[in-house]
C-alpha cells in the first residue's frame, strides 16, 4: 500500500497539471504536426517529409501513447481489492493495453524500415520478409488480439454496472453509430465472399483480420452502453472515461473504413484523412483510464482547484 501512495505521490508532483488535458493536448498537437508535415510535402514536392514523419515522429507517438495507455489501466487496476469485480474488468483492459503497445512496437518499429528498428542497423538476412512479418503480427496483435481482451473488460464491466441498477438506454445517436458499422461490415464481408467465389486466395493474416470489425461492434455497443449508465448520474470524470473509450473504437471504425475506401478507390486528397485518423484513435484510447486516473486523483484531494468534485463520490467509488 505505502508503494501505491509513494507513486500516486510521484504521480501529482510531476503531473500537477490535468492528465487527460495533457494526453488530449499531446494527441492534438501531434496530429497538427502531421499535418503540417503533409503540407510541406505539397508545397516542396519531397515526399521524404511525410514518410520521415511516420516512420519516425508517428512512430513514436504510437509507442508513447500505447505505453501510457498501459500506465494509466494499471494504475486503474491496482485500486481496487484482489477478487473485486471491477478490479478482474480492468485486468483485462490492463491486457488489452498491453496487446495494443506490443503491437505498436512490432508494427510501427521492428516491422518497419527505418533507423529506429534495430534489425534494419544490424543488417539481418532476408530483411524485407522478416520486417513484413513482423510488421502483419505487430497488426493482429493491436487489432484483433486488443479488441478480444479489452471486450471481455468491457462486459465484466457492464454486468457489474446492470447488478448495481445502472440501466441505460440508447439514443438515436448511438444507433446510428451502431447501425453504420453493421452496414460497413456486412459490405465487406460481402466484398471478400465475392472474391473468394472469384477463386481469390487470402492469407492467415487477412483472415484473422476479419475479425477486426465484428469485436469493433461488440466493443462499440459495450462502451456505449457503460457510458449511458454512468451518465444518469452526471457528466463525470468516469463517464468522460468510456466516452474516450467510445471515441476510439469509433475512430479507429474510421480509420478501417478509410484504408477500405482508398483500397476501392478514394480519391487524393481524401485518402490522407485517414493517416490522421490512427493519431486520435491511439491518444483517446490513453485518454479513456487518464480520466478514470483522474477521478481516483480527485477523490485524494490533489486536484479540487483543476478539476470540480465529482456529483456523486459514489460514482467513483463504484467505477
Amino acid at each position: 500500500m505505502s508503494v501505491m501512495k509513494t507513486i500516486r505521490s510521484l504521480l501529482s508532483r510531476l503531473i500537477p497539471v490535468s492528465i487527460p488535458r495533457l494526453v488530449l493536448l499531446a494527441t492534438l498537437v501531434q496530429t497538427a504536426l502531421g499535418i503540417g508535415a503533409l503540407i510541406s510535402w505539397q508545397v516542396t514536392g519531397v515526399i521524404a517529409i511525410v514518410v520521415d514523419f511516420f516512420h519516425y515522429e508517428g512512430a513514436m507517438f504510437f509507442l508513447l501513447a500505447s505505453a501510457a495507455e498501459i500506465g494509466f489501466s494499471y494504475f486503474c487496476w491496482r485500486q481496487f481489492s484482489r477478487g473485486e469485480s471491477l478490479g478482474t474488468a480492468w485486468c483485462w483492459i490492463v491486457g488489452a493495453s498491453v496487446a495494443h503497445f506490443i503491437g505498436a512496437v512490432l508494427s510501427q518499429i521492428l516491422g518497419i524500415e527505418s533507423y529506429l528498428n534495430p534489425l534494419v542497423v544490424a543488417h539481418v538476412a532476408f530483411k524485407p520478409a522478416l520486417l513484413e512479418s513482423i510488421r502483419h503480427i505487430g497488426l493482429i496483435l493491436g487489432g484483433p488480439v486488443q479488441m478480444a481482451l479489452l471486450a471481455r473488460g468491457l462486459w465484466l464491466l457492464l454486468r457489474v454496472y446492470r447488478q448495481s441498477k445502472l440501466f441505460f438506454r440508447l439514443t438515436q445517436s448511438d444507433w446510428c453509430m451502431i447501425t453504420v458499422l453493421i452496414l460497413y461490415t456486412v459490405r465487406e464481408a460481402w466484398q471478400v465472399a465475392a472474391l473468394l467465389g472469384a477463386g481469390k486466395a487470402f492469407n492467415v493474416y487477412e483472415a484473422t483480420l476479419w475479425a477486426s470489425n465484428p469485436l469493433l461492434i461488440v466493443l462499440l455497443i459495450e462502451a456505449i452502453c457503460i457510458r449511458r449508465s454512468l451518465l444518469s448520474m452526471g457528466w463525470g470524470l468516469i463517464a468522460r472515461c468510456w466516452a474516450a473509450f467510445v471515441a476510439a473504437i469509433v475512430l479507429t471504425a474510421l480509420g478501417d473504413i478509410g484504408i477500405w475506401a482508398t483500397w476501392n478507390g478514394l480519391a487524393w486528397p481524401w485518402s490522407s484523412i485517414t493517416w490522421y485518423v490512427w493519431f486520435l484513435a491511439s491518444g483517446a484510447y490513453a485518454l479513456g483510464p487518464a480520466y478514470q486516473v483522474q477521478a481516483f486523483r480527485s477523490i485524494a484531494g490533489r486536484t479540487h482547484s483543476k478539476y470540480p468534485p465529482e456529483p456523486r463520490e459514489a460514482e467513483v467509488r463504484a467505477a
